[in-house]
């Protein structure tokens, strides 16, 4: 892990917002894909096992019979591809998550690079709202082929303009650098979902409203986290006439 969190800086470093700024290339057109791109360099140094075509699909990273996939965003367009690789490959298959645990947000002129303000975001993505994101592929992950790894990044977002047409909505003109892995998580088996279970819930019924104050999840976000734990075989889970309760196996 030290290893991969030093290669990480370093490559963090070659594409950061001091080193876009000189020529402007690269500011305002990656984003997602600038940790993609990061991640990917981090996992594997082999560039030809880099976008590699398995059947009607692109793997990120295919590697001595292992397949890698990077997903920034929603894991819903990630599902079908999976079922491929399960049904037609002999090959293991790790999905990689990141998370970012920690942002700073800064407040730039675009043209000449001068920082105007500095803040910490207030908005932070935890384990947990790692394994609610996990919800469109839940019923893959008991596959022994399949195992998920949650990269915790930090990261700075640059904002070049202040909220002026897109009020309401909060929109921003920005660009996110990562700046460091801070940890990754390996799911690899069902009992590794064990660490999303409170020992305090653990041998007794219990409802969403109870695990939320634990994984500081809300709404939607809860019901996804536990149906993800029934999935995998963590939970029992049973309605009970408009109440559903679960227990730990």
């Amino acid at each position: 892990m030290t290893g991969e969190k030093e290669l990480f800086a370093r490559l963090c470093a070659a594409e950061s917002y001091s080193a876009a700024i000189p020529s402007q290339e690269g500011i305002g057109i990656y984003n997602e894909k600038r940790l993609h791109r990061i991640l990917k360099h981090t996992l594997c140094e082999r560039e030809s096992c880099f976008e590699v075509k398995i059947g009607k699909y692109i793997a990120d990273i295919c590697e001595d019979g292992r397949i890698t996939e990077i997903q920034c965003a929603s894991l819903a367009p990630l599902r079908a591809k999976l079922e491929y690789y399960l049904e037609n490959t002999d090959c293991h298959v790790c999905v990689v998550h990141p998370i970012i645990v920690r942002k700073k947000l800064i407040r730039a002129e675009r043209e000449t690079g001068e920082i105007l303000r500095i803040k910490q975001s207030p908005k932070r993505e935890t384990l947990y709202s790692a394994l609610a994101a996990l919800y469109p592929i839940r019923e893959l992950l008991s596959d022994a082929r399949i195992s998920v790894r949650i990269m915790s990044v930090e990261a700075e977002e640059y904002r070049y303009s202040e909220r002026t047409r897109y009020r309401r909505e909060g929109k921003y003109d920005a660009d996110t650098f990562p700046t460091a892995l801070v940890d990754a998580l390996e799911l690899s088996r069902p009992e590794d979902y064990s660490r999303f279970l409170p020992a305090e819930l653990v041998g007794r019924e219990f409802c969403a409203a109870e695990y939320a104050p634990y994984a500081k999840l809300r709404g939607r976000d809860i019901y996804s986290a536990l149906n993800v734990l029934a999935a995998v075989g963590i939970l029992s889970r049973e309605k009970l006439g408009a109440r559903v309760v679960y227990r730990a196996k």
